[in-house]
């Protein structure tokens, strides 16, 4: 038997069931009913994340009471169990050969005898709140678009589940206000056009529209500083007096506002109330879908800062798709915690928490527009794109970002070199990531640090091209170097022959053919242009080896 397809009619059942569930219950209820309808399996289960185990929270089809009682995995066991731990979808085609089952639920399962099932995890945004089974009692080859549609079911059913696990009592409220609504006609309708234009597109745009068009009044969302991110305009609206506001969740700041030359009666004050609820839980479907594209083509940047970028084209294109350009030149900066002097920092010190994560892409967002965040192995990597290549402005946004600790912690950042093409992103991660390392444990936090800030370190730290050497040469001896293009000044062979001498400034003199004065005023000049002293051993030594680094350079 050919399986049906998945027809547009369960999923929007499902967002209208998914907008009413009041409890965890209700949601994945109906997340398992539609499952059943859609792909016409004989049997469907959800599992809702309790401490560190699956536990069973709505079901169809079972035949036996025992399963639905008993029916518990422990996360990271049997095939639901990595689903809830890894957070990917899982096809079986036979339980009978896989190996993954736990023996503790085999006898659960063969009592159903279940054969074969998909199991999607229920996400919001990074959380895994559960799953979701669909199943049958015998083998069948689940196809892609079915695979889909199960992950999809999950990914709608995770963000409903987070809305009524985080905001329970303004979910209550919201509910009252649409039992309330629904006695009144003219406000059903309202909602059903709302719901149906919110499901039917990507963007919030036309709800909103909708909404201002009903009520015949200019509609505002605003962000949490209260700047215009949308509006539906009316003749006049934009002027009017502030009729009503009301909050859009909590967890996506924002406010919906009511402009008008009249005032909103309690019946539209609701029905408000409620279209706020719907246009949070699409603002939250959109995040959360964006949430997986990146997770699912996050392997598109770490090819390129893992420097994999054979086929620019490919990579070009890949990035396209996800509203990246690639084209553009960008820094690469890279943020983390700060430790302190001796701290030790790994990836689990350094994680960072969800709301952390969203405050710093808000903060650095409003220096850098086009910023583009992604968690990276304990820390944030930031690819900023600078207005006319200016670096000393991205220096300046980060240095405001990461000295700004109320609600992320004390931070400190490594910013690396401009990227203008593909194959730069490596080097410039490496950098970003080094410089990391190195002001996170300096006393003080909110360092940013760059390659002219690593010295030694940023040579030997990493396999050198010539690129990467000649700018150690530069970064070390640069002012030298330009006063003896400008000039007969000789500054750098100077310093050569000087510390090649050990020091000794008659055997310096003799060695020149200079009298020893000129050899004491050019090292004056020397330390004052680079701002060392040549009694440091350290600074002799990076001194010595950008020398010797420039020599062999010249060689080649």
């Amino acid at each position: 038997m050919q399986p049906a397809q998945p027809v547009p009619g369960p999923v929007e059942d499902l967002l209208r069931r998914l907008l009413a569930a009041g409890t965890v219950g209700a949601a994945a209820q109906a997340a398992v009913d539609t499952v059943c309808d859609a792909l016409q399996v004989e049997v469907s289960w959800s599992g809702i994340i309790e401490e560190n185990s699956l536990t069973m929270a709505a079901y169809n089809g079972l035949h036996t009471t025992e399963m639905a009682a008993l029916w518990r995995l422990e996360i990271g066991h049997g095939i639901g169990g990595r689903v809830a731990q890894e957070g990917r979808t899982i096809r079986v085609r036979d339980y009978r050969r896989d190996p993954r089952r736990v023996p503790v639920m085999k006898h659960l399962i063969d009592g159903e005898h279940l054969r074969s099932s998909i199991c999607a995890p229920l996400v919001c945004g990074s959380e895994i709140l559960g799953v979701l089974y669909a199943a049958e009692r015998f083998s069948r080859d689940w196809t892609d678009d079915e695979v889909r549609f199960v992950t999809s079911v999950g990914r709608d059913t995770g963000v409903a589940l987070s809305l009524i696990r985080r905001h329970r009592q303004d979910r209550l409220e919201s509910e009252d206000a649409v039992r309330s609504a629904r006695e009144r006609a003219r406000s059903i309708d309202a909602v059903k056009v709302l719901a149906g234009t919110l499901a039917g597109a990507d963007d919030i745009g036309p709800g909103i529209a909708v909404l201002a068009c009903h009520l015949g009044m200019h509609i505002e969302l605003l962000n949490s500083d209260r700047e215009l991110l949308r509006e539906a305009p009316q003749p006049g609206g934009g002027t009017a007096h502030v009729r009503f506001e009301t909050a859009v969740g909590e967890e996506l700041p924002a406010l919906l506002r009511v402009r008008g030359d009249r005032d909103l009666d309690a019946t539209e004050r609701e029905l408000v109330e409620v279209c706020s609820g719907l246009i949070a839980l699409q603002l939250l479907r959109e995040r959360a879908a964006l949430q997986m594209e990146l997770r699912v083509h996050g392997e598109l940047f770490d090819d390129l800062l893992e420097g994999r970028v054979d086929d620019h084209l490919r990579l070009l294109e890949r990035a396209a798709l996800l509203g990246v350009d690639l084209k553009a030149p960008r820094y690469v900066a890279c943020i983390g915690p700060h430790v302190g002097e001796g701290g030790e920092c790994d990836d689990t010190h350094a994680a960072f928490s969800r709301g952390a994560l969203d405050r710093l892409e808000h903060d650095l967002g409003r220096h850098c527009p086009r910023a583009i965040l992604m968690p990276r192995r304990g820390e944030v990597v930031a690819l900023l794109e600078p207005e006319k290549t200016a670096r000393k402005k991205v220096d300046e946004a980060l240095r405001l970002v990461v000295g700004s600790t109320a609600e992320t912690g004390a931070l400190a950042a490594g910013l690396g070199r401009m990227c203008v093409g593909l194959g730069d992103y490596e080097d410039s991660y490496a950098e970003a990531r080094m410089a990391l390392n190195l002001a996170r444990r300096r006393w003080r936090a909110g360092e940013v640090l760059s390659p002219a800030d690593l010295g030694f370190y940023g040579l030997v730290g990493r396999a050198s091209t010539r690129q990467s050497l000649e700018s150690m040469v530069a970064s070390a001896l640069g002012p030298l170097l330009e006063a003896d293009a400008a000039g007969a000044s000789a500054y750098v062979k100077t310093l050569d022959v000087y510390l090649a001498s050990d020091r000794r400034l008659e055997r310096t003199a003799n060695d020149l053919h200079v009298h020893p004065n000129t050899v004491r005023y050019r090292l004056t000049k020397i330390q004052e242009m680079l701002g060392v002293s040549l009694r440091d051993v350290e600074e002799r030594f990076l001194l010595e080896l950008a020398l010797r680094v420039r020599a062999a350079l010249d060689q080649q």
